[in-house]
């Protein structure tokens, strides 16, 4: 037998992976082409049907293509590729959705605590058995007192709103919405009426960016962005104390300390005025208050004021702020970073002013107002409640310790706030007494910190195994979608409108409470059809039926592989239209013009006016005292993908960030074990000493240190999957054992009087962990908890 020599394996084994990655690459080629099927060939021939739905994940929603083989097993997910937004990309959360189909720790039939609550004891039960005991609890609150005893937490509604019907129709208001944008989506209201912007990055040349980290976590937009920065060049300025991916990929990162956006805001909008560089005629048009009301009101904002603040020389505020009131067009977009404190309703529209002020409203390459696709109610439909709405969640558990309101069945759903919550081991301990929260029931597909204080859970079908409409205002061409079973759920798993359905027909069974007859639906295909059949455009098209092809409405081109860019059928680009507020009479207020002056906010005791104050909570900080902020990855969305073992591996610990002259000046080093101490605890963790972050600042990401949802999200292989059977590549794979460390249970609540929502920042003491102290160590002072919790009621206005 001959041998082969060093040279002839070289050339062998050269060709053989020429000829694999050609393989790959046709495959590869075939999965992104436009069809509706594909091969994988370098696996196995097996023939992929394409399908189409919509992510679960982010503020903004993106459709996506899903690839099927063998009839319903999901094999792949990517972007949509006529999507106008999408245009075939995707996030990395979407890449990897389709592994909650098989996640070992699903949940998939309904579950009763046996034990104490928290105990961790269960029985699996049947629909009847749960459906019974609900309805039983619900029709004893409705006898002896309010409909508000009723009470539901809540993250995200489905598409059709169907929360909402369910507590409408049990003439409830108790909802209170869990939501990290509760002050930025006031300031927004409050101005002009909507609750988001919608950028037009794509034909800007100059963007303001404060606190948001765009080209992690707002995939749509981002390609926008640089479709700016590439085209257009477009220059981009970010605020943030962090350099996040966005902060790195811009002109400048601006280093700000935090809770003092509004404030160089303001002083650049001063800077704008009183060098004559504002559209005037905007203002005084479009308006509520004069541009002369407005330049003597905005002159106490003064240069050297933000620089002492915010850190900020004077002179970089300014070159900044003519900067951008001389190119035009020009944008601003902002997020949580800028408005999760304080004065986060205030700094939203201190942030607001300047694309006002310079004229940069609702025109080309400028800051627009957001376009959706909205459906009403389906009829007959209960009488609309009055909700509690977001601006209430942050304190709802101080309201139910002193009495304020009580609940006797409470729903959760969608939300983790036992874990994700400001004083989140407040929730824990008001979740797990009985005398607060006498039935506690979750809709939940995991066992996540919150659902497993439960006394009952209802397994709902994920997002590839239902029906539900969705429109994001991700681009300034409108578009409506369908989440469609793509997979085949559980037997014992059910789609969240049809719980809600079924547990509405087990307490009203023969119609006679007047409950029924607004959840008479045979299946929620027919309720989808009833959804669009409401879009009156879209009904000329055919109604629910125009989405066959790609789930979507309308398809307004394709993207052209040679420029990357979305065009029509033609080849020419697709434009939007501008100038909204014109062709609506005006915009969403009372007034029809923007509310520079705030009526509302006067009527209960506030200033009227953009202003700003220190943040209460910041005011400690100093040379002892560093500033606290959570920040958000590429990797994790909440508490929802902390059991994804491809994400987990990518992100699973959250070391917390220290400026290396910080850290220096305390002595300590590079992965040093500390001491994170606030007024209300600390936490034992590990730091990163880097120049990514301001001096004086220190940062943790929020999406590590559970104590729930299972094997991944603990590090902990060995754990036993809830599903009783364990995936071996956890088992045998999963290399790490740090899942880091949950902050939130050491922040004292301080939420903004005006928007309601929690501040997410605090001032904390950084020092060397003591002897004994070990890295997940957490301790917390319910007392100084409950003091904070009172405060922060007594303050709020809303």
């Amino acid at each position: 037998m001959s041998k082969m020599n060093r040279r002839q394996f070289l050339k062998v084994s050269g060709a053989t992976a020429v000829a694999v990655a050609g393989l790959k690459n046709q495959a590869d080629a075939m999965e992104l082409g436009k069809g509706e099927e594909s091969y994988n060939y370098a696996r196995v021939a097996a023939k992929r049907e394409a399908a189409y739905t919509v992510s679960p994940y982010a503020k903004l929603k993106s459709p996506l293509e899903v690839f099927v083989e063998g009839g319903d097993k999901v094999v792949k997910v990517q972007g949509h590729p006529v999507h106008i937004a999408s245009r075939g990309r995707s996030k990395a959360l979407d890449l990897v959705s389709h592994e909650s189909l098989t996640d070992q720790d699903r949940i998939m039939q309904p579950m009763m605590r046996t034990g104490k609550r928290g105990e961790g004891k269960w029985k699996k039960i049947g629909w009847d058995e749960a459906l019974g005991q609900i309805s039983k609890r619900l029709d004893a609150a409705l006898q002896v007192g309010s409909a508000d005893n009723i009470s539901l937490v809540i993250g995200e509604d489905g598409g059709g709103s169907e929360f909402k019907r369910f507590m409408d129709t049990l003439g409830s208001s108790a909802i209170y919405k869990m939501a990290g944008d509760t002050n930025k989506k006031a300031g927004q209201r409050l101005t002009w009426g909507e609750e988001i912007e919608t950028p037009d990055f794509a034909n800007s040349r100059y963007v303001l960016n404060f606190g948001s980290n765009i080209f992690e976590t707002f995939e749509p937009f981002a390609q926008t962005l640089v479709d700016g920065r590439t085209d257009n060049h477009a220059k981009l300025i970010t605020f943030d104390p962090r350099m996040s991916m966005t902060a790195g990929k811009s002109d400048e990162w601006v280093p700000i300390v935090p809770g003092t956006d509004g404030l160089v805001a303001l002083a650049m909008a001063n800077v704008i005025m009183q060098e004559g560089l504002a559209d005037r005629a905007f203002i005084n048009k479009w308006t509520n208050y004069s541009a002369d009301k407005l330049a003597e009101h905005l002159e106490k904002f003064s240069l050297e004021m933000a620089e002492e603040e915010s850190g900020i020389s004077a002179d970089k505020i300014r070159k900044i702020a003519i900067e951008f009131a001389k190119t035009k067009p020009a944008t601003a977009f902002s997020y949580r970073g800028a408005s999760s404190h304080t004065n986060g309703v205030y700094t939203e529209r201190a942030i607001m002013l300047l694309p006002i002020i310079t004229g940069n409203v609702e025109v080309k390459g400028g800051y627009c107002l957001p376009r959706k696709i909205t459906w009403g109610d389906i009829e007959p439909a209960p009488e609309g409640v009055k909700e509690s709405s977001d601006v209430n969640a942050a304190r709802f558990p101080h309201k139910l310790k002193n009495g304020e309101v009580k609940t006797s069945v409470l729903f959760n759903y969608n939300t983790n706030p036992a874990y994700s919550a400001a004083g989140a081991v407040v929730w824990r301990n008001v979740l797990s007494n009985e005398s607060l929260v006498p039935f506690f029931v979750s809709i939940a597909s995991t066992m996540s910190e919150t659902s497993s204080l439960s006394d009952i859970i209802l397994p709902e079908a994920l997002f590839l195994e239902r029906y539900e409409p969705v429109s994001s205002p991700t681009s300034l061409m409108p578009w409506a979608a369908a989440r469609m079973p793509i997979a085949e759920a559980p037997e014992n798993v059910r789609e969240p409108v049809v719980i809600l359905r079924d547990i509405i027909q087990t307490l009203d069974p023969e119609g006679e409470k007047g409950y029924a007859e607004f959840w008479d639906f045979e299946d929620t295909e027919s309720l989808m059809t009833s959804y669009f059949e409401g879009v009156s455009e879209m009904e000329e098209d055919g109604g629910f039926e125009a989405m066959e092809d790609y789930s979507l409405w309308p398809v307004y081109g394709s993207v052209d592989t040679a420029t990357g860019r979305f065009v029509n059928d033609d080849g020419e680009a697709v434009e939007a239209s501008y100038g909204l507020h014109k062709k609506n009479g005006g915009f969403s207020t009372a007034s029809k013009k923007i509310e520079i002056y705030s009526a509302s906010l006067k009527e209960k005791g506030l200033e009227p006016l953009p202003v700003w104050h220190k943040p209460e909570n910041l005011k400690d900080a100093g040379e002892e005292g560093l500033i606290f902020v959570t920040y958000k990855t590429a990797y994790h969305a909440g508490s929802t993908t902390a059991n994804n073992k491809h994400l987990a591996e990518k992100v699973h610990s959250n070391h917390c960030m220290i400026n290396k002259e910080t850290a220096h000046e305390k002595g300590l080093k590079d992965g040093a074990l500390v001491r994170l101490i606030s007024s209300v605890g600390y936490i034992i963790t590990k730091i990163r000493a880097t120049n990514a972050i301001r001096p004086g600042v220190v940062a943790m990401a929020a999406s590590s240190g559970h104590t729930a949802f299972g094997a991944v999200a603990n590090a902990d292989p060995h754990r036993d999957a809830l599903s009783g059977k364990n995936d071996p590549d956890i088992h045998y794979n999963l290399w790490w054992r740090d899942n880091g460390v949950n902050p939130n249970d050491i922040f004292p609540l301080f939420v903004d009087p005006a928007g309601g929502g929690a501040s997410m920042s605090f001032v904390v003491k950084v020092e060397k962990a003591k002897s004994g102290d070990k890295y997940g160590d957490i301790k917390a002072d319910m007392k100084s908890h409950n003091a904070y919790f009172k405060q922060a009621s007594e303050q709020a206005k809303v």
